[in-house]
């Protein structure tokens, strides 16, 4: 790596890697504190062909620059790797061999580690990315038991950049218990090291305060009442929730819609089809206040007009808050702004005329000198058009193409952005003409943002919409360019719900910064916490260290035996947390690509395992009806699984929507046809993937293990077979006495159908079926049906008639 590359870490940055070097740990970053030239430092020790670090599920933004720079760096004596599904399965072992850093998926370490394919004994260690993620039956949580297991001298380190998750219900303490990590290390805005870092560097920050005119503040309002009209109202359905979350100063907050679904999930297939209705409209009404701040008056009379019911609504089940004092009220000043139909008359946004005066103070210090960069960071697309549009043609001429773009057909302007945009960089000048030095960064479009910043190189910064990723970003950007100007721009509204929201994100993070630091200095780690003495109980396995009790049987317990009974698993599966949960209880995984069913438990139960939204999109697909049909036609005991997530409730739908009407579409009918047409198929109800390994362990009971090689002749013939065949005239040929499904593709590549079997003689039927006894059955089968009666067609019906000329083979 040349000089001007060479990573120069910052003084917190040299302490948060000396921290690294020492014990296995969990690092945990304020949002916005880079962490990219710590870890490219860290990794860059560890490239050497005598040690083996796997990087697991890096971000690909991240693991792009990381590879980037890895292979241009002279400390890197071993080039880095990257592990995909294109490296033969014969080829990986070597390819693990050749040591220094690996970049692999979750999906296929756990595999090649079940599998024996990686020398777990040889790993260095292993770095896991997005910690606060974790949990007891996480793939991460998978991989690090397996990997303790077998490797007690290498070390795991975790990152995380969400201190607010790691905060919730002990997250950060269930992260490290199941990650085997003992130490955590914080590293807020406020630590002493980063204070002093960004102190030195201080960037120019001009602060501007603007004030929303009046009828903005009374807009405002309006949305403010329209969300606690609708909170009320919820709260009203479901009064058991607990009151503090149905506040509107919480609503504020970017994620609490999700974090409302969340809390919501449980319960919501019990809840009516109004109060979902509710949940959806406060989302809406969110989404409103954004377009009041961010878009011209224009555009958000044309939002907020398409919300109005139009007069055949007004008799259906409508929203309710749409027939407020203060909807109303929001139609009326939305209108107010723009009813002069004339564009020197129209409000203007109060951002507009800020942009106009800071970019006028730009050029004039600009007039003595070089030009200088200039970036805007705004949230979505749609504000940096507008920008574009506002700097281009200026106000009047900008608003006047609005007001005539509200007379061309009706279209959703919250995308209003062709989707050849929205594909583009999250840095683009968006058509501006070189000599404006202007370019465009979208937030929570990037990963790299240091990097995108080094391209751009701005001397000027402008937050159109503040956000606190950014303005963290941008001090650690100033930090690595001592010297160099930057002067940031910050643009908010005094006393709007961009301001709040902006200072509840500050304050949420340093409240959870705080609990964390009283956690680490009150929290109890035991001395087997890294899991390499082998007493650690998380590495133990077997029923006793799952939540449910009652799997492991008397036997078992008295007689504790090393051997666990085999599961054949699809390896398509081992992206849920399933796998995990099977093999903690106490049984072996055996990955394998196989195409009937998902999970084989003995030689003769395959299951087909669907969560809810897989088996509505299989139902609407048919592809269920196929797996079915082959599970049936090849296993004596084919099940249907139909698994619930734990966190929602155990109902398939709101008990208001079953009734006694049949309906083809409804997923009752289908899975009742299901039921109907396939006799022979069982169908499992399981309430959580806990409940599933339990049904797992009772169906193995006192059964042999499954055959591997059986299998994988099924799946190799079954994949040619279901692209090769027609399905229902197969169907038909499996009903025949002498044909089974390990056979039945036999007579179907001889033969072009029904007829011509019938027209076969005994030796040819048993030497195409290779059994003697199989072919004189089928044989006599046809006989006895044409000697019986030859001229009594009424005998046969129409279907099976003409089934005899139907093709086997697929045209």
């Amino acid at each position: 790596m040349s000089s001007e590359n060479k990573t120069t870490l910052l003084s917190y940055e040299k302490q948060a890697l000396m921290d690294m070097l020492t014990d296995d740990c969990l690092v945990v970053l304020g949002e916005g504190i880079t962490y990219q030239n710590i870890l490219l430092s860290y990794l860059e020790s560890y490239s050497n062909p005598g040690t083996l670090l796997l990087v697991v599920e890096c971000l690909e933004e991240l693991e792009e620059w990381l590879l980037e720079r890895l292979t241009l760096s002279e400390s890197a004596v071993v080039p880095p790797k990257k592990v995909t599904s294109e490296i033969h399965v014969e080829k990986r072992t070597d390819h693990y061999l050749q040591g220094g850093v690996q970049f692999i998926s979750k999906r296929i370490l756990v595999i090649d580690l079940l599998c024996k394919r990686i020398p777990t004994e040889l790993i260095t260690g292993i770095v896991f990315f997005n910690a606060h993620y974790v949990r007891d039956i996480s793939i991460e949580s998978f991989i690090a038991r397996l990997y303790r297991t077998d490797n007690k001298t290498g070390f795991i380190k975790a990152f995380s950049t969400n201190p607010i998750q790691l905060n919730k219900a002990n997250q950060a303490e269930t992260c490290m218990r199941h990650l085997f990590l003992p130490r955590i290390h914080l590293w807020p805005r406020f630590h002493a090291n980063i204070s002093e870092c960004i102190d030195k560097h201080k960037c120019e920050v001009v602060e501007l305060h603007i004030p929303l005119t009046d009828v903005m503040k009374n807009l405002q309002m309006c949305i403010i009442d329209l969300l606690h009209f609708c909170m009320k109202e919820v709260k009203k359905h479901i009064p058991s929730l607990d009151s503090d979350f149905f506040v509107v100063e919480n609503a504020v907050a970017k994620d609490y819609f999700r974090s409302l679904k969340k809390v919501l999930n449980p319960i919501w297939s019990h809840l009516g089809p109004n109060t979902k209705q509710l949940v959806q409209d406060i989302k809406i009404i969110s989404q409103l206040n954004n377009q009041l701040l961010q878009c011209s008056a224009v555009r958000f009379y044309e939002v907020v007009h398409k919300l109005k019911p139009t007069g055949a609504s007004k008799s259906s089940n409508v929203c309710l808050w749409m027939f407020t004092e203060a909807f109303g009220r929001l139609l009326s000043l939305s209108k107010q702004r723009v009813e002069q139909k004339d564009a020197e008359k129209i409000e203007l946004s109060p951002k507009w005329e800020a942009i106009q005066e800071i970019l006028a103070e730009i050029k004039a210090e600009s007039k003595n000198g070089a030009p200088k960069n200039t970036l805007f960071c705004v949230s979505s697309y749609a504000t940096a058009k507008q920008i574009v549009k506002f700097i281009k043609y200026g106000e009047v001429s900008t608003l006047a193409e609005e007001l005539l773009s509200t007379q061309r057909p009706q279209k959703d302007l919250q995308t209003d952005i062709p989707a050849s945009e929205e594909s583009e960089e999250s840095h683009t000048t968006f058509g501006l003409e070189e000599s404006h030095n202007i370019s465009f960064l979208i937030e929570k479009k990037y990963t790299m943002i240091h990097e995108y910043l080094t391209s751009l190189n701005p001397t000027y910064v402008i937050l159109h919409d503040p956000d606190l990723f950014m303005v963290r970003s941008l001090e650690m950007f100033r930090c690595r360019r001592p010297g160099k100007p930057l002067r940031i721009y910050f643009l908010v509204y005094e006393n709007s719900i961009e301001e709040q929201r902006y200072l509840t994100q500050l304050s949420e993070e340093k409240k959870a910064f705080e609990q964390l630091i009283m956690m680490k200095g009150n929290m109890t780690v035991h001395t087997d916490q890294d899991g390499r003495e082998g007493t650690n109980a998380m590495l133990e396995r077997g029923q006793q260290g799952l939540k449910f009790k009652d799997l492991e049987s008397q036997d078992s317990r008295e007689n504790k035996v090393k051997s666990f009974p085999k599961v054949v698993v699809d390896m398509r599966d081992f992206r849920s947390s399933l796998p995990s949960i099977l093999h903690k209880s106490g049984m072996d995984l055996v990955p394998k690509t196989i195409e009937i069913g998902d999970y084989i438990l003995t030689p003769d139960i395959c299951i087909e395992r669907k969560s809810i939204v897989d088996l509505i999109g299989s139902l609407a697909s048919g592809r269920l009806f196929q797996q079915c049909q082959a599970m049936c036609n090849t296993y004596k005991h084919p099940m249907l699984l139909i698994e619930f997530d734990e966190a929602n409730g155990f109902s398939l739908q709101n008990y208001s929507g079953v009734t006694d009407a049949v309906v083809t579409s409804s997923l009752q009918t289908q899975l009742t046809l299901i039921t109907l047409h396939f006799p022979k198929l069982r169908m499992i109800w399981s309430q959580s993937e806990y409940t599933t390994a339990s049904i797992f362990h009772e169906l193995k009971k006192g059964k042999e293990d499954p055959d591997v090689g059986a299998i994988e002749t099924v799946s190799k013939e079954s994949s040619i077979i279901s692209s090769e065949f027609n399905h229902s005239v197969v169907n038909t040929l499996l009903q025949l006495p002498g044909v089974t499904s390990k056979n039945y593709f036999l007579l179907a590549r001889k033969f072009a159908n029904l007829l011509e079997i019938s027209q076969a003689s005994q030796e040819t039927l048993s030497g195409v079926l290779q059994n003697k006894e199989e072919g004189r059955a089928l044989f006599e089968f046809f006989n006895q049906v044409e000697s019986k009666s030859k001229s009594d067609d009424k005998s046969v019906g129409a279907k099976n008639k003409y089934a005899k000329f139907r093709k086997f083979r697929k045209k």
